[in-house]
């Protein structure tokens, strides 16, 4: 998933609505609450309306928000290197009446290395190179082995609204944006990311901290399944040893193997 290339577009959906009602006001409106006789020479050439009312200045705000966010996104993208943070995941089936708590915690080094390991409410280990992807259940005894793009193609994951780590700059160019302040946080921002070809195949919430953008909370939802992800504690750009990030599957751990 990937959102927005043209700002200028969802500004001026934003600002439309508002343009549209004052266009469509009769144009003499204003004179009607005006007794005869009563105006003086130059009246009507001033503003019937006070200048902080004007249409288009609440969309400059928006405008602002909306360019900070972005700009904050990808320069924290920019920056980032390694991250090593724990995280929670609230999962909503709502068609199976299904809900799940999941903890954990994620380790990334910029491009492509990620592992992922849940401790709650089973241990689970997952490691990718973008490439390969492994899941790997200690209690079982047994690992699966696929490729990251049949992953990404057929299965319906608890990750997906942590695993584009080092790609959410990227959400700009293939959605739609829509970007607020976040009224039960207001010291976050929302970012709003729906696909441009599809709006309706799903939706992504990232809550950006108003100070460096970084993206603490994500929640996605596609179709009736929503995927609430909180990253805790997070420790950016710290030494990571790449030996962490492969596996071995222990002697006796049965290997399934998913190629398509």
């Amino acid at each position: 998933m990937k959102i927005f290339s043209n700002l200028l577009i969802a500004l001026t959906l934003f600002t439309s609505p508002a343009l549209a009602a004052e266009a469509g006001k009769p144009a003499k409106q204003p004179a009607k609450a005006v007794k005869k006789g009563t105006l003086k020479p130059n009246a009507a050439a001033k503003p019937a309306v006070p200048q902080k009312n004007i249409p288009g200045t609440a969309g400059s705000e928006e405008k602002e928000l909306e360019t900070r966010a972005v700009s904050g996104l990808k320069d924290w993208d920019a920056k980032l290197q390694t991250l090593r943070t724990r995280f929670t995941q609230e999962v909503d089936f709502s068609d199976a009446g299904i809900k799940q708590h999941i903890e954990g915690i994620l380790s990334y080094i910029k491009p492509d290395l990620l592992k992922i390991e849940h401790i709650k409410p089973a241990r689970q280990l997952v490691y990718t190179d973008k490439k390969e992807l492994w899941v790997y259940k200690p209690e079982d005894s047994q690992a699966v082995r696929t490729s990251w793009d049949a992953w990404k193609t057929n299965q319906s994951s608890n990750f997906s609204g942590i695993m584009d780590l080092g790609n959410y700059a990227g959400l700009t160019a293939r959605n739609n944006l829509r970007v607020s302040k976040n009224k039960a946080a207001p010291y976050h921002i929302k970012m709003i990311f729906t696909p441009k070809n599809d709006p309706g195949l799903y939706t992504l919430e990232l809550a950006l901290s108003s100070t460096d953008y970084f993206p603490a909370e994500a929640a996605l939802t596609v179709d009736k399944t929503t995927i609430k992800t909180v990253l805790e504690s997070p420790e950016r750009n710290i030494t990571l040893d790449k030996a962490l990030f492969r596996f071995v599957p222990p002697k006796g751990t049965e290997v399934l193997e998913f190629k398509n």
